[in-house]
């Protein structure tokens, strides 16, 4: 997202029909992994793994091919400062929030004379793995993908980057999800890089159990970087 200004990245919760919304519902909801984030022009208003939504878990027996099925929409019109809005940033229209834009073309570059469109991506342990275009037209439109899953994965979609579900796991025989090796210790470097800015902020007489805490985060992640497979 981007650090522009607040109410630029938001978050939405899928809470079912309600006539009325309730905030501990919708914390609940957030907890359980029921949402997505976007900057309000565009929604993933369905996102289902073999009918299971963001949140939820998949149990294969063995590898398989899973159906995804989702419902999305994208205003027609994007109004200043969101991504493909109005601000043209000073490296290009390519750089967009906070981050860069690789696809080639850059979605919603599209003549003034055609329909814009959006680039929904499907997402399979951070990498792109399925694509649909999708006019931004303010009009709902329904997408099915046939995804092989040959170990423990996480699906998500997004279009990037103005919108990214939460993910469905699929567990294949059991096994837990070890996508990736260098992810792991990236998010290792990331604890102790926390600790080397913060840990001499924290309180003296709470620094010890604050440390035993950022260990056993690192010990974990160590774990998790261990069990996945060389090269990932």
């Amino acid at each position: 997202m981007s650090g522009t200004r607040v109410g630029q990245g938001r978050v939405y919760v899928q809470l079912g029909q309600v006539d009325r919304l309730d905030f501990t519902d919708w914390c609940r909801g957030l907890a359980e992994g029921r949402s997505y984030v976007s900057d309000g022009y565009a929604h993933a208003l369905e996102f289902q793994v073999n009918g299971r939504p963001p949140g939820e878990t998949v149990a294969l027996p063995a590898p398989q091919t899973v159906t995804v099925r989702a419902r999305v929409a994208f205003s027609s019109e994007t109004p200043i400062e969101p991504p493909y809005g109005g601000v043209i940033p000073v490296g290009g229209a390519r750089l967009v929030g906070d981050t860069v834009n690789l696809h080639d073309p850059a979605p919603g570059s599209a003549r003034s004379d055609e329909q814009p469109m959006r680039r929904v991506e499907l997402v399979m342990n951070g990498q792109p793995v399925a694509v649909h275009e999708v006019p931004a037209d303010d009009r709902e439109h329904l997408l099915e993908f046939e995804l092989p899953v040959e170990t423990s994965s996480w699906i998500a979609l997004r279009h990037f980057p103005q919108m990214h579900t939460n993910p469905v796991d699929v567990i294949v025989q059991g096994k837990p999800i070890r996508a990736s090796k260098a992810s792991a210790r990236w998010v290792i470097e990331c604890i102790q890089q926390l600790w080397r800015v913060r840990g001499g902020q924290i309180a003296a007489g709470e620094r010890q159990s604050a440390r035993e805490t950022f260990d056993l985060a690192i010990e974990k992640y160590r774990q998790i970087a261990a069990e996945a497979q060389e090269g990932t």
